[in-house]
Formats: structure tokens, sequence, C-alpha cells
């Protein structure tokens, strides 16, 4: 639900009918991850403004919508002045534990 209320570019569930067990743990999962910089506050200190993953298995299917959201966010970021340096960038892990 946070996902969706933060206006992520997707977000998925795990149903709990489905047993305990860690479903994406040791899953390559992409994470996507977005920084700037505030001028305003002490030396324009960078902050990451959002953090989110998905599993790698739906890039590929995802990667018009990823684009479109990450267009959005360029144009959206141009149109104030708060922050400055822009950086989505995006990494493939694996982990032995997510938390969903």
């Amino acid at each position: 639900v946070f996902g969706v209320l933060l206006g992520y570019p997707a977000a998925y569930h795990f149903p709990v009918e489905e047993g305990g067990e860690n479903c994406l743990a040791l899953r390559p999962l992409r994470v996507f991850t977005v920084q700037a910089r505030c001028p305003r506050i002490q030396d324009g200190l960078g902050v990451q403004i959002y953090s989110f993953s998905i599993p790698e298995s739906l890039h590929e299917e995802l990667r018009e919508v990823l684009d479109a959201w990450c267009d959005d966010l360029r144009d959206s970021f141009r149109a104030q002045s708060d922050f400055v340096d822009l950086c989505i960038s995006s990494e493939v892990v694996s982990l032995p534990a997510v938390a969903l």
C-alpha cells in the first residue's frame, strides 16, 4: 500500500495464504534509487528521495512504465528549485531476506 500512496511506478504484494517463507530472498531484485542535493541544507547535503525495488524478472515488462515515471520525475524536478543534481540509478541485487 505504501508504494501506491507514495507514487511508486510499480507495486506488488505477497499473498499471505501462500506461506510464511521469504518469497524474494536470494532472487534478483532491481533496486531504483533517486537522490538529489539540497543547497539550502548544510553545504548542499545529499538526500535520498526514493528507493524501491522490483523483481528483476519484471524489469523488461515494466520498462515503459518505469521510463515514463523517470521522465515525469525529471520534469517535476526541473519545475522546482529546492533540490539540484537529480540522480536516478538502478542496480541488481540479491539479498538473503527481503521485507515487503
